[in-house]
């Protein structure tokens, strides 16, 4: 990571490539092309968007994550929602 000054903790998403070192929102974009064709569409699609607007958003999601995860599943009814109160 150091030799592409990307950060060496777990702070934020990182990939080293072929293309050189990505963080945040521009690393999970680089690696949706290897999850199939509808991911590979939509990272085509949010690549075009400037990076301090998608770094914004990625920040705001890391932010949220647990919470919006937990209203996803609640709202799907997957997951392990009913063990919550144990944690």
């Amino acid at each position: 990571c150091e030799d592409y000054g990307m950060p060496n903790d777990v702070s934020t998403a990182v990939l080293i490539d072929e293309k050189g070192g990505h963080s945040h929102s521009t690393a999970v974009l680089r690696l949706l092309p290897y999850m199939g064709k509808t991911y590979k569409g939509l990272g085509m699609i949010l690549i075009a968007v400037p990076r301090f607007i998608r770094d914004f958003g990625y920040r705001v999601f890391a932010k949220y994550r647990g919470r919006i995860w937990r209203f996803a599943k609640k709202i799907l009814g997957i997951g392990d929602i009913r063990l919550e109160h144990i944690r």
